[in-house]
């Protein structure tokens, strides 16, 4: 959204109490300022449009398998959860919006390791989701390299945000549910197989395909 520099006379009091919003909201007060006039004429800005996807991925997701890390930007998100292998290592979903492209943005999927069995394991698993995926639905814009999962994100539009959210909770828990069903049958890949695809059309009849 461009943003451009006015000059406004404002009563000292209310600026006061503006920066006191500002500081228990952890924002400057120029955003303060923005969002309360956004509020007062009714416009939903690109941050607020953010926000309430990513309140409701948490809503929904949070004490499941998932815990929710700081957010360095407010276009961006990041959840972890312990994948059942060797000392637990941590898997991040990672979630960017693109401000100017409503709906749009991107989620990576990474896990920090150095053993190489562990990560070729991963690899399998985002190649036969991302494999699954295209027979489905086709179209997904993705990228997989060293053990990392890249996919663009385009949420349904004419719903609200929350619905947006959900779709998005929908998908991530669908993909965490398929990599913990392939690492549960790693020696049985036929079985693994099945039990990702399921985890797809389990998404597949609650939500629409992002």
């Amino acid at each position: 959204m461009k943003k451009s520099v006015y000059s406004l006379v404002l009563s000292d009091d209310v600026i006061a109490a503006v920066d006191r919003a500002a500081y228990q909201n952890g924002l400057s007060r120029s955003a303060m300022i923005n969002r309360i006039l956004a509020q007062a004429v009714s416009y939903t800005t690109p941050e607020q449009r953010m926000s309430e996807i990513f309140s409701q991925v948490e809503r929904l997701l949070n004490g499941e398998v998932f815990q929710s890390l700081s957010q360095p930007s407010d276009s961006m998100m990041s959840l972890r959860s312990a994948l059942a292998y060797k000392y637990n290592p941590n898997v991040r979903y990672s979630v960017e919006l693109y401000p100017d492209r409503p709906g749009e943005g991107e989620l990576r999927v990474s896990l920090r390791s150095q053993s190489s069995a562990l990560i070729l394991y991963l690899g399998q698993f985002f190649r036969l989701w991302a494999k699954i995926e295209q027979a489905y639905v086709g179209g997904a814009d993705y990228v997989i390299q060293d053990g990392k999962y890249a996919r663009r994100l385009k949420l349904p539009a004419r719903v609200s945000h929350r619905e947006q959210g959900a779709v998005l909770a929908g998908y991530i828990r669908a993909m965490e549910q398929g990599l913990r069903a392939f690492f549960h049958s790693l020696d049985d890949p036929r079985q693994a197989a099945a039990a990702v695809e399921q985890a797809y059309q389990n998404y597949l009849k609650q939500y629409p395909a992002i």
